[in-house]
């Protein structure tokens, strides 16, 4: 009785000290915000796709489901700096510029009352990189309006469409 109990204790010590040194699984959660208007709006996620370029939202939560985006038409994340030019210049280059953003933001945050701003005149996107996970910083003037954000995480892949 006394071996099984000692053969017990053995048992239950090596469990403890087998999770307890268990590597911590230390996964930074993804996330930034944007600014406009002297309001900031959380961001939390971001996709995405060829035909719609990057988008950086929030998960909208029920019941409204209000959304806040910032929307960059860039061909590609692989390099570190994009500046604004519009893709009818003829100096238009994907490596180095974006053609667009829009901007969805709710103020208010009642259903329905979103802003939405278009009209790029100036903007620069910062990207870096780390494995899969992206570093973001953007400055972007639409119809007169300064947004600025940073997002920090993954960002998915979707088809065009999804």
């Amino acid at each position: 009785m006394k071996k099984l109990a000692a053969v017990m204790l053995a048992m239950s010590l090596f469990a403890l000290f087998a999770t307890a040194c268990k590597k911590d699984d230390k996964t930074t959660p993804a996330g930034g915000s944007f600014t406009i208007d002297g309001k900031a709006y959380n961001s939390d996620y971001a996709y995405w796709t060829t035909a719609n370029g990057l988008i950086i939202t929030n998960i909208g939560v029920a019941p409204d489901y209000i959304e806040n985006f910032v929307q960059i038409f860039v061909d590609s994340l692989s390099y570190p700096k994009y500046d604004f030019l519009s893709r009818s210049n003829v100096a238009y280059d994907a490596k180095k510029n974006f053609s667009s953003a829009v901007v969805r933001y709710n103020a208010t945050n009642v259903a329905g009352a979103g802003t939405e701003v278009t009209g790029v005149t100036a903007g620069t996107v910062n990207v870096s990189k780390s494995g899969d996970v992206y570093s973001i910083s953007y400055s972007i003037t639409l119809s007169g309006k300064v947004v600025t954000g940073t997002y920090n995480g993954k960002i998915s892949n979707k088809a065009a469409g999804e």
